[in-house]
């Protein structure tokens, strides 16, 4: 394999290594602050349907304030945003910490503390809105463009692989030691420590802007966010990386709430033990982000998440039909051609497929979605991606979960799946028109140089390392 394009030449870069490390401690921070709200609110008022709310409260911030997020994004420097929204998140969990204790010793009414509970949680994820469109516009700014394959790839593999850890190892480790209080406050440690990371990030240029004469600062930001939706719907190869993502999102949210209930109810296995259903996906994911990290460069952007839809369809097709035999699937045995097959290698075999298949979609997409935009709008780009993903999900995630008690749990992963599969014939359809791509043009993006490299040595080196891009120019 080609050096450069591997993840070794990525992590040595030390701009990038400090946004990686920061990036797993704040999504540890923010993986486990939903499941911890639940634990919380379920100690307190004993009442399952407060955690529809909680979900409502974590999610809705996306679709109201992503817009708002994508013009401070292009107004302002990245840096600044990672860090101040970092810092803004210490003292959220800080104050959930308080509340919980509060909580815990019915020193305020239920009502009030489950209401204050959400709120934290809507502020807590509306600072999240900022800081994930900075840090996904930063990446193309301090790693070189034949390198953003394998950096996607890296942080594709860090959020699956904090979600396993924090929903199956940190939050029922933390609890069971230092109670429910002291592990929201270890929330505030690790946004803490990812501050400091990213105050050592390089000052990054902020792209000039034209102002009109007598417009508001009302009027300038919503023709702003109209620029930036504009612009995603215009450019047809962006929006339909942003599509593709949004998709895979949805289902991989619905796929999570599932979870718990299909390991317990459907497998008849603890609650707890989703990790041994589930986690064979993310071997799933490792295989293919080597794949692509590999061989992407190579390869029509389009066949990837033609492919990665095909093949997580097929893996969640499989997953529920295991289900479809009544309770406790894990101990029963079908046959295929005369062959006798346990659930157990069924589930073995369908998991590392939706793995696969999430992750041949979502490099790609996240990819194609970083360099199909400009400094000038990238901000604003990333958060129509952001904010398209969550308004299509929360209400699948709230659906879901009524349906599932109606149908089935395997009738809904199976629904997942089906719907994969004309997604992916229209993917198709829509690559076929596609022109032949033209020669390659210069890359939108300012470099960072890293500690030992000037700005003219980092554009000399991504001048001789122009990939053909991937899709035709609008």
């Amino acid at each position: 394999m080609n050096q450069t394009q591997g993840i070794v030449p990525v992590l040595r870069n030390a701009n990038f290594l400090k946004l990686w490390v920061a990036q797993i401690l704040s999504l540890l921070g923010l993986q486990s602050l939903l499941l911890l709200a639940v634990i919380l609110i379920e100690e307190v008022t004993r009442s399952s349907i407060q955690t529809a709310g909680a979900i409502v409260a974590f999610s809705l911030p996306a679709v109201i304030f992503g817009p708002i997020a994508g013009v401070v994004l292009d107004r302002v420097s990245k840096k600044t945003i990672l860090v101040v929204s970092n810092a803004a998140r210490v003292v959220s969990q800080g104050a959930l910490a308080l509340v919980a204790y509060l909580g815990l010793v019915r020193a305020i009414d239920p009502f009030l503390f489950v209401g204050l509970v959400y709120l934290i949680i809507f502020i807590t994820s509306a600072i999240g809105q900022f800081f994930a469109p900075a840090e996904g516009a930063t990446i193309p700014l301090i790693v070189k463009r034949h390198e953003l394959y394998a950096a996607n790839s890296l942080f594709t593999l860090t959020i699956v692989g904090i979600q396993v850890i924090a929903l199956i190892l940190y939050v029922p480790i933390s609890v069971k030691s230092a109670g429910i209080v002291g592990a929201l406050l270890s929330l505030s440690v690790f946004y803490l420590a990812a501050t400091v990371l990213l105050m050592f990030l390089p000052h990054d240029p902020v792209a000039h802007r034209v102002r009109n004469e007598g417009e508001s600062a009302l009027q300038r930001g919503w023709r702003e966010i109209d620029e930036g939706w504009r612009y995603a719907i215009k450019h047809r190869p962006l929006f339909i990386a942003i599509l593709q993502f949004s998709l895979v999102f949805t289902i991989v949210s619905v796929l999570g709430e599932q979870a718990p209930g299909y390991a317990n109810r459907v497998l008849g296995l603890a609650t707890e033990d989703a990790v041994y259903v589930f986690s064979p996906a993310g071997i799933g994911i490792v295989v293919a982000s080597m794949f692509v990290i590999r061989f992407g460069q190579n390869l029509p952007r389009y066949i990837l998440p033609i492919a990665g839809m095909l093949v997580m369809g097929l893996g969640l097709v499989g997953l529920g039909a295991v289900g479809l035999g009544g309770e406790n699937a894990l101990t029963h045995t079908i046959y295929i051609a005369g062959v006798m097959v346990t659930t157990v290698w069924l589930v073995g075999v369908a998991a590392p497929l939706i793995g696969v298949g999430i992750a041949l979609v979502l490099i790609p997409a996240q990819t194609s979605i970083q360099e199909g935009a400009t400094d000038e709008v990238r901000g604003r780009v990333l958060t129509v991606q952001l904010t398209l993903a969550n308004a299509l999900s929360i209400p699948l995630l709230l659906a879901a979960g009524g349906f599932s008690d109606i149908f089935g749990i395997p009738q809904i992963v199976i629904f997942l799946g089906a719907i994969l599969f004309p997604m992916a014939l229209a993917n198709w359809l829509y690559a076929r028109r596609l022109p032949p791509p033209p020669p390659a043009t210069p890359f939108h993006s300012q470099p960072i140089p890293i500690v030992g490299e000037s700005i003219a040595m980092v554009e000399e080196t991504n001048e001789r390392t122009q990939p053909t891009r991937p899709y035709p120019a609008e």
